[in-house]
């Protein structure tokens, strides 16, 4: 075995080496989950399926960037996807991308050599990410009693995974280089997200409705996979695209639009700003096709809040855009708002309701609410759509301030840090990443999507972009060192 001695006198491993380890150890591991496939699978298509499969994930273990694109690609384009073999749980494509890159990181941490690629990065706040993960662990075991399904555990670790994933993604994408393909991927594939999400939309329905049953051969829901306004064909139909739901689909594309805003108005671009005029107008059109209202309004808090930070030339354009664009707005729409404010239409007063109730349970379970199960009390229910009175009641009022203060720790970190990157593009890019966060949080006024366990990828995507700014910032911090040394 090729090896360094170091000036401890202990064994150093050099790059060569560890990748072999990981290389063999990754082939003995598909090795045993191919043997199993090929008993478990009747279907020789699905085992052709599962070979692609064994060859992709020998890529992922060998290479975590690629393990990271391919999640990515997943969160955005086929959340509920699954693996077709079931070996006591099922796996979604998601959590397994997301294990495989969990695990490849905990292999190089494991076998890290003392040079500066390998070293442990970390963010000022990630004592508090740690904090909030414990108080979640906690208030599940707390309700553990009331946890009546399998799959409300496999959620909830669903969950978990996509917050513990924060520390392995600022650890992988190291390189401005490499944090470019992330950010090219995002831009393409969310774009892919709203286009395909606007091309099932004016598909007849028939068709629609025969494409996304489809989806079920590879694990996809299948009971309503068309949505209307209220539940009700005459007043509309709500875009989806492949998120199942039109609310959650609304966040996702949120987060989108925020990073695309952000490179339109950027001196510096990725790609040329026709580019991304054509990548932004589908997922913009499908947002207004979701009548995710939350979504909606949430993308408005995102442009004010890029405006107000950077670039506040916006605000000359932003008024006149907005009158123009709510004029724009079929009449359907209009209505919905001006409901909605009146608090007058049904989905308000639902909300209102689950409201009452969530306070309900948090008078009463103040501490640690009541897990992540159901409630302990019959006359209660756990559902309300919004991420704060969601964690409230979940895990109490110390899961909510824990929470809280991961985001000012973040915010403070991001704000800190713009003062310090000098490039345009670096500057766009933790903007965007901050102005999705931004966004997340004021759809999370009137959804919980960002903090449900049944739709761990758009947890995924939150944590996703809290990395990613983490990562735009010690990325520029090491370079600087490097230029003091």
């Amino acid at each position: 075995m090729n090896y360094q001695k170091s000036t401890s006198k202990s064994l150093v491993l050099t790059p060569e080496t560890r990748k072999l380890i990981m290389l063999v150890g990754g082939a003995l591991l598909l090795g045993v989950a191919g043997g199993f496939m090929a008993v478990a699978l009747p279907n020789p298509l699905f085992g052709f399926g599962a070979v692609a499969g064994l060859v992709v994930a020998y890529f992922m273990l060998g290479r975590p960037i690629f393990t990271l694109m391919v999640g990515v690609s997943i969160a955005l384009l086929l959340p509920f996807a699954v693996i077709p073999v079931k070996l006591g749980i099922t796996l979604t494509l998601l959590e397994a991308s997301q294990l495989a890159l969990f695990t490849v990181w905990l292999f190089r941490l494991a076998l890290r050599s003392d040079d500066d690629e390998q070293k442990l990065v970390s963010s000022p706040f990630d004592w508090a990410v740690l904090l909030f993960l414990g108080v979640c662990l906690f208030a599940f075991i707390l309700g553990f009693g009331y946890v009546n399904s399998s799959d409300v555990m496999h959620n909830f670790f669903k969950l978990m995974l996509s917050i513990v994933s924060f520390f392995a993604i600022i650890n992988i994408v190291r390189t401005q280089t490499i944090l470019d393909k992330v950010v090219k991927l995002l831009a393409l594939a969310g774009s892919g997200a709203g286009y395909s999400g606007l091309a099932l939309y004016i598909l007849p329905k028939t068709l629609q409705e025969r494409l996304l049953l489809a989806l079920q051969t590879i694990g996809y829901p299948t009971n309503r996979v068309l949505r209307y306004v209220e539940d009700d064909p005459a007043k509309g139909q709500r875009a989806t695209g492949t998120s199942v739901d039109p609310n959650s689909y609304g966040g996702l594309l949120v987060l989108v639009i925020a990073l695309l805003f952000v490179q339109l108005v950027s001196p510096k671009p990725i790609f040329k700003r026709w580019v991304l005029a054509l990548l932004m107008l589908g997922p913009a059109a499908a947002l207004v096709l979701t009548y995710g209202r939350g979504a909606q309004l949430g993308t408005l808090v995102v442009i004010a809040f890029v405006a107000t930070v950077k670039y506040r030339k916006i605000w000359l354009y932003a008024i006149p855009a907005a009158i123009a664009g709510w004029l724009a707005l079929p009449g359907n729409i209009k209505t919905r708002f001006a409901e909605g404010f009146a608090l007058q239409d049904p989905a308000t007063l639902m909300r209102l309701a689950e409201y009452q109730n969530a306070l309900e349970i948090i008078q009463r379970y103040p501490w640690f609410g009541v897990g992540f199960g159901n409630a302990p009390s019959v006359d209660l229910t756990t559902g309300v759509s919004m991420i704060y009175l969601t964690i409230a009641q979940r895990m109490g009022l110390f899961g909510l301030i824990s929470f809280l203060m991961v985001m000012g720790l973040f915010f403070a970190f991001c704000l800190k840090g713009m003062g310090r990157l000098s490039d345009p593009r670096q500057q766009a890019y933790l903007l965007g990443f901050a102005g999705g966060i931004v966004g997340a949080l004021a759809v999370g006024v009137l959804d919980h999507y960002f903090f449900n366990i049944e739709f761990s990828h758009m947890a995924a995507l939150f944590w996703l972009f809290m990395a990613l700014a983490v990562a735009q910032v010690k990325i520029q911090e090491t370079k600087a060192e490097k230029n003091e040394q």
